[in-house]
């Protein structure tokens, strides 16, 4: 039961947003043993092979959870998630790694447990040091495997700080508060049930953040010391659109950001048809999304992200395994149509194992469709596990970051030739450009008439015009969607779309945001993607503003 926050002061405290939402609810505080420090022992002799074996045990048993984890993750959520595991097995066992370890026993006479924190607290340090965003998140894994093995050591393990006590939900329907967004969690909680998510640390590029976009639950980080401020059972309420988190808010506050909605209208909204000359869409990144986006009756996917895929994997996939996975998306979707965005790297979503050359500004470097081009391996494979599912549906292949006309050209000609190569069936195909870039909104009109749909990428987007890092904090006030420069331009794109007869959709989260499915509708954009979660929501406000402007239009 949430505590009364009538009689309880209010706080406020502004975070960095990793998803966007509103949501409030009682919170459920989740620890982890953090061992931020370990007593260093001196070892004689005689205690030495005892202690190597206590190192050895605790390796073996670690590295046997570890695969069971990854067993279960494989069959409960897929198969790229369980690789976070099983890469987090392999680093624990690197050879490096376990000598170092040995030698700190053996040699330097110390006790297991301090040499283990101070093997993995240098590796962590220097992950942390790494110019490379994605890289540096990597070090939330070194972590977890130091945690791990100490737990072990010292016979604790992560919990729910109310486990065992009667009004434990393990975080189901609850706001989960934690030091850190671990892949860990993912195994002692059903994320899917989760209302939304609040932590110290952990950046937008880790591999919990990643999931935990992809299932639409709002998040929001960087909130210092927040565990000491939060008990199990307080009322938090979570803004991810503004990254700012309220612990105790009043009632009028919550009913003031959340308007409430009963349960029955949230399921009839779901049910509702969405208005002729009206497309909502969800966006993807797993078969779970795509599975909950049938559940609401979406009208098919906007926008899947295909290097989720090879994000969560840390490897490249080839195309039979691509093919496979995107066969089954599209057999899930039964018959809707699904837009499949090619791989989108760099910026937020680097791929480390792709060995790329250090950028001073990865957000304007080797990335989106300028990678694309340059990777033609890479890009050629997807390209044909893509056409290949023509052959039996009807697909979508949506290209990202596209920065002119030129370059759509040669985009669009690589899958022209890649269809006579793979024996594709072109009038299944359908090539679009997503629009994130101001240059390409310059050039919407010469891009149309290269494409056959456009899709606003609204995240990039406004980063870009307004020159606005979206995960600094410290400037995130220019990050406006309500700004009349953005609006000017959506409406140059909608004038370019209607004159070269063109579809054009919106597939950022400024189309989940309360309030903005109308005014996008005002302007002309009738095709909305969003999170599967937000699927009703969303329908609800198209259905409301259909019936507004058909009674407007009787009058």
């Amino acid at each position: 039961m949430a505590r009364l926050a009538e009689h309880q002061p209010l706080k406020e405290f502004q975070g960095l947003s990793i998803t966007s939402g509103k949501v409030a609810g009682p919170a459920c505080l989740f620890a982890a043993e953090h061992h931020r420090s370990v007593e260093e022992l001196r070892l004689s002799d005689d205690e030495l092979p005892a202690e190597l074996d206590r190192f050895e045990s605790a390796l073996r048993v670690c590295s046997q959870e570890l695969e069971a984890i990854a067993l279960g993750v494989a069959s409960n959520v897929g198969m790229a998630e369980a690789e976070i595991f099983l890469t987090q097995k392999h680093i624990m066992n690197d050879g490096t790694i376990v000598q170092q370890i040995r030698k700190g026993i053996a040699e330097d006479k110390k006790n297991a447990e301090f040499v283990i924190f101070d093997v993995f607290n240098r590796y962590e340090d220097k992950f942390k040091k790494m110019d490379n965003e994605y890289l540096r998140e990597r070090a939330a894994d070194i972590g977890e495997i130091r945690r791990r093995l100490l737990d072990n050591m010292s016979q604790t393990k992560p919990r729910f700080l109310c486990e065992g006590q009667a009004h434990c939900r393990r975080g189901t329907n609850r706001v989960i508060v934690a030091y850190e967004l671990t892949a860990d969690m993912m195994v002692h909680m059903n994320f899917e049930k989760v209302r939304g998510i609040v932590t110290e640390h952990g950046g937008v590029s880790s591999h919990a953040a990643i999931i935990a976009r992809s299932l639409g639950i709002p998040a929001v980080s960087g909130i210092r010391d927040i565990m000491d401020h939060v008990k199990c059972g307080d009322t938090i309420m979570l803004d991810g659109d503004k990254g700012v988190v309220y612990l105790n808010p009043p009632a009028e506050l919550v009913r003031r950001i959340i308007p409430p909605v009963s349960k029955r209208e949230f399921d009839d909204a779901g049910l509702l048809a969405t208005p002729s000359g009206m497309e909502l869409c969800a966006n993807a990144s797993s078969i779970d999304d795509v599975k909950q986006a049938v559940q609401f009756h979406a009208d098919g996917i906007g926008l899947f992200r295909t290097e989720i895929l090879f994000l969560k994997a840390d490897r490249l996939l080839d195309e039979e395994e691509q093919f496979a996975y995107y066969s089954q998306v599209v057999a899930a979707m039964q018959g809707k149509t699904v837009t499949f965005r090619l791989l989108d790297v760099g910026g937020d979503k680097p791929l480390p194992f792709l060995r790329l050359k250090k950028e001073t500004n990865p957000y304007l470097g080797w990335r989106g469709a300028r990678f694309l081009l340059g990777s033609p391996d890479i890009f050629n494979a997807q390209l044909r596990a893509l056409i290949r599912l023509s052959k039996k549906a009807k697909i979508r292949i949506l290209f990202p970051m596209v920065v002119d006309a030129l370059q759509q050209l040669a985009l669009s000609q690589a899958v022209k030739e890649t269809i006579i190569t793979a024996g594709g069936e072109a009038r299944n195909i359908e090539i679009g450009a997503m629009f994130e870039v101001p240059s390409a909104c310059l050039q919407a009109r010469e891009i149309f008439k290269l494409i056959d749909f456009g899709s606003i990428g609204s995240n990039d987007l406004i980063q870009y015009l307004f020159a606005v890092d979206r995960n600094n904090e410290q400037v995130s006030v220019d990050y406006n969607p309500n700004h009349p420069i953005l609006w000017d331009m959506l409406k140059n794109l909608v004038s370019a779309a209607r004159e070269t007869k063109k579809g054009l959709s919106i597939c950022g989260e400024m189309a989940g945001r309360e309030g903005v499915a109308g005014q996008l509708l005002d302007i002309g954009i009738y095709s909305l993607s969003v999170s599967p979660r937000l699927v009703p929501q969303v329908r609800k406000e198209m259905v409301g503003y259909a019936k507004k402007k058909q009674v407007i239009g009787d009058g």
